[in-house]
């Protein structure tokens, strides 16, 4: 499934201008052209919570060298027209009656691919090396930078869990997440000013350090 490409996000610009995009988090809270996956039958997706759990445990895990960020995270695969793409991991519940487990992945934005949300199994999915699909070098958030994005994504959650957000708006989160363009740590501390700047957060009262 395909979501249309919505309004850019410049990060690269000079003035780091992220709130036109930002609609996502505050009413209406649309995009007029967006398409989520609807959730597969018998899938129980994570609570905010237990998502906020997860992504802790994953940052302590990485602390200890235990795993890989990108071993995690990244991952690759082939459409539906047999091209092949790289995503991200966003979310990975199993089916309530098969246990077959399934993957939420972000698909990244580029030629000839268009940003999407895609619920695939996880035996369809791969971690290898993306030079076993693209024939080139990977290209993406380094080893530092993922754990950065996670650290971000665990500091979102404590807001979503604290505002109770819908499986819509984190859909909606995910999609609109600039993993494109997050090729330093750099990137991700100028970004955390930017999100957590938008009006929706306002109201928010962090607990973390580095967002104000």
């Amino acid at each position: 499934m395909r979501v249309s490409l919505v309004t850019p996000l410049f990060l690269s610009a000079m003035d780091h201008n992220y709130n036109a995009a930002l609609r996502v988090f505050g009413p209406p809270a649309m995009f007029d052209d967006l398409y989520l996956p609807p959730l597969p039958p018998n899938v129980v997706i994570e609570t905010n919570r237990e998502a906020l759990v997860r992504l802790g445990h994953d940052l302590t895990l990485f602390e200890n060298q235990q795993f890989s960020a990108l071993d995690m995270y990244r991952r690759f695969g082939f459409d539906e027209d047999d091209r092949p793409y790289l995503g991200h991991c966003v979310e990975s519940p199993c089916n309530d009656v098969t246990n077959e487990a399934l993957l939420l992945i972000r698909i990244v934005d580029e030629d000839g691919i268009e940003r999407a949300l895609r619920w695939v199994p996880r035996d369809r999915i791969y971690m290898e090396k993306a030079e076993l699909f693209y024939n080139e070098q990977y290209v993406g958030p380094a080893e530092d930078v993922m754990r950065e994005i996670v650290a971000l994504f665990r500091d979102v959650f404590e807001f979503t869990m604290e505002s109770n957000w819908s499986y819509e708006k984190r859909l909606e989160f995910y999609h609109s997440f600039p993993f494109e363009e997050m090729s330093t740590n750099e990137d991700v501390m100028a970004f955390r000013p930017i999100l957590f700047g938008c009006p929706a957060f306002e109201d928010f009262e962090f607990t973390f350090p580095g967002c104000e």
